[in-house]
């Protein structure tokens, strides 16, 4: 039986999702997840994600696939592998799927949010895994950057090396940037500010460079006017911006038909 598996996690202490071919692996969600099905069913079963979240980034909506025994299709495998799992990384939903679904082969869209810090003045503890404190920005200039980041382009220049594509071209649907309610129990402070985008597919690191062409564009390192030349370079060097840490990083959602 195919089994599709809706997976939450916190990277903070895992090397990304990827299973690591190290005499030594270190920890990756891939490792945890197998390891526990291994328990389940007493067999090598591989589990197959619809991306390779990197080392420190967070998931709210990872989705994976896996073939389990016929014989145990009627297990609550979200009640079973939720017992054996680490408590930072939760199944949310399981369910059978049909025999030649797959995770990422299927996926049409996918939607990664990104979340920036900009008070100095101080940083609330339970927000330093999830958030880039990057400081004040002019939110209407980053703003004006995410038209330049719309539609198809070769997103070459916002790719950083380490992984094989047929093709660097991608279609962005959807990005924005808003500012979220200041919290109540804090003294005032700049909001937090999320950026949330939408794309058929994403290149290595593609979000989190795009992240630091924002913080670039509202730290009035880069105007907004150069994007469409710095993309039609193809090359990650012309950009003169940083990629952003992992931490401020979560895959959100996976569509399909």
């Amino acid at each position: 039986m195919r089994l599709k598996l809706l997976v939450a996690y916190v990277g903070t202490n895992y090397c990304g999702w990827q299973i690591q071919q190290k005499p030594c692996p270190p920890p990756t969600i891939q490792g945890e997840l197998e390891r526990a099905l291994h328990t389940v069913t007493g067999q090598d079963i591989r589990a197959f994600g619809s991306g390779r979240t990197d080392s420190g980034v967070h998931a709210h909506g990872q989705v994976v696939h896996c073939d389990v025994p016929d014989a145990r299709a009627a297990m609550d495998w979200r009640r079973s592998l939720n017992a054996l799992l680490p408590r930072d990384i939760r199944i949310l939903d399981a369910r059978q799927a049909r025999a030649d679904f797959h995770a990422r082969k299927d996926a049409q869209r996918k939607t990664y949010v990104y979340q920036f810090w900009q008070e100095l003045a101080f940083m609330p503890p339970h927000l330093t895994p999830f958030v880039w404190k990057c400081g004040p920005l002019n939110l209407e200039a980053a703003q004006a950057a995410l038209p330049h980041l719309l539609g198809q382009h070769d997103f070459a220049a916002l790719r950083n090396v380490g992984t094989d594509v047929e093709s660097t071209v991608r279609t962005v649907l959807r990005a924005e940037l808003h500012a979220c309610p200041p919290c109540e129990f804090y003294p005032p402070h700049a909001p937090l500010l999320r950026l949330d985008v939408t794309a058929d597919g994403f290149l290595k690191q593609m979000v989190r460079n795009m992240a630091g062409l924002l913080v670039a564009c509202g730290q009035g390192k880069i105007t907004p006017a150069r994007i469409p030349a710095l993309l039609e370079t193809c090359d990650r060097r012309a950009v003169p911006s940083v990629t952003a840490p992992p931490q401020g990083l979560a895959l959100a959602s996976v569509a399909y038909d």
